[in-house]
């Protein structure tokens, strides 16, 4: 093929071989050991790290030619794969982050990242400062001369707030510190957060790069100068991924367009729907043109606008929660981008540890419901909702 950057959907099937004769998809090597006819040999593989086949926690061939075809759909020069998305984020801020640095993150941000940010300060004496993500004119304040991260998220679960990240790297560059996002929900092919001045963009892969709910897994892309001291925390405490896990990654890889588009259209198509019910409040989708990030979300994401969505339903907490438990086809669960359509209740999960007014500062209502669309039928999606809508009013009246 021309030596131009190819497409993702070709990318994403082939990896970046394409072309090359032998296997179709990368042999599963079941070896954590590997050995040497000569020292030299062994400390060429033992110095080339994640690209070696030294040791499994220091470098493997399978867990590399999958680093390298995630890297190829970000865009990126390098990628670290890890077993669980939070070992990546921890991996990235233990890289980052000394006892006495102070970090700077968008609020609200992920659940377990807050959980995260509140150890290391008990632990470690890093420092943190939240910043409301709906108005990013204010961040700047909370800056201080000891700051060496800014952490970005976006869209950002549960309302699905967007705010323009070239901006906000920009910001992060300006002064100085480097510059994170977690880009779990729009998924590389949605965003493109590297291109746009983020140093390190961060993955749950267990969502829509993996996209079936049975693998965990995390990933950090970004140049090999900002990977190079978060593949040192990787081999130094040993979050290492396994093999078998990087090959399901691989597999899921070769339909991800296919499903992140279908599970994307669902998003829209439902939120549309629901936007107009008599028994919903409002809807947080940044589809939604009635979204305030529609046009940013419009401008920096591709493939859709992903496969989240939000809306509160009239009559508050039980009222969603009644919802929640009459529906039939959208299973209760709390996770994101897999091919059947998932839900949960912020308010008793995700951000459960805010409390009521913690919900209400970030903009949470109390009767949020989180829907995650898949690859089913939209009408029979919509069916669904339908149903479990009019069930609940019924039980109300």
């Amino acid at each position: 093929m021309s030596k131009k950057r190819i497409s993702v959907e070709t990318l994403a099937i082939h990896g970046p071989r394409h072309g090359a004769a032998g296997p179709v998809s990368t042999p599963v090597v079941h070896s954590a050991t590997f050995s040497f006819d000569s020292l030299d040999a062994m400390v060429e593989q033992q110095q080339l790290g994640a690209a070696g086949a030294f040791y499994q926690r220091v470098g493997h061939p399978t867990i590399r030619a999958v680093e390298e075809r995630l890297a190829g759909l970000e865009g990126s020069e390098g990628a670290l794969l890890f077993p669980s998305g939070m070992g990546a984020i921890s991996s990235v801020f233990l890289a980052l982050l000394r006892s006495g640095d102070h970090l700077v993150c968008v609020d609200p941000c992920y659940g377990g990242t807050q959980a995260l940010l509140e150890w290391g300060k008990q632990r470690l004496g890093w420092d943190y400062t939240l910043v409301d993500a709906r108005q990013p004119d204010t961040w700047e304040a909370a800056f201080r001369a000891n700051t060496v991260v800014l952490h970005l998220e976006t869209p950002i679960n549960p309302t699905l707030v967007v705010f323009d990240i070239a901006e906000a790297a920009a910001l992060g560059r300006r002064l100085g510190v480097k510059v994170t996002i977690d880009n779990t929900i729009a998924s590389p092919l949605g965003q493109q957060p590297l291109a746009l001045g983020c140093h390190l963009a961060m993955y749950s892969a267990t969502k829509s790069l993996s996209g079936h709910s049975d693998i965990l897994a995390g990933l950090v892309t970004g140049a090999w100068a900002d990977l190079k001291p978060v593949q040192e925390v990787r081999k130094v405490f040993g979050p290492t991924p396994d093999p078998d896990m990087a090959f399901l990654l691989e597999r899921s890889l070769k339909t991800m367009v296919m499903r992140v588009e279908k599970g994307n259209a669902n998003a829209l198509g439902l939120a549309e729907r629901l936007q107009a019910h008599p028994a919903v409040a409002q809807v947080f989708y940044p589809g939604l043109a009635s979204h305030a990030g529609h046009e940013i979300a419009a401008r920096q994401m591709s493939f859709g606008f992903g496969p989240l969505l939000g809306f509160e339903v009239k009559g508050g907490a039980q009222t969603a929660l009644r919802v929640v438990e009459a529906l039939r086809l959208i299973q209760h669960g709390a996770s994101l981008g897999g091919v059947e359509s998932l839900c949960s209740l912020a308010a008793f999960t995700s951000h459960i540890m805010l409390g009521p007014e913690g919900r209400k500062r970030a903009g949470i209502p109390e009767g949020l419901i989180r829907v995650s669309a898949g690859c089913e039928g939209l009408e029979d999606l919509w069916a669904d909702l339908e149903q479990a809508l009019a069930a609940s009013v019924r039980e109300k009246g």
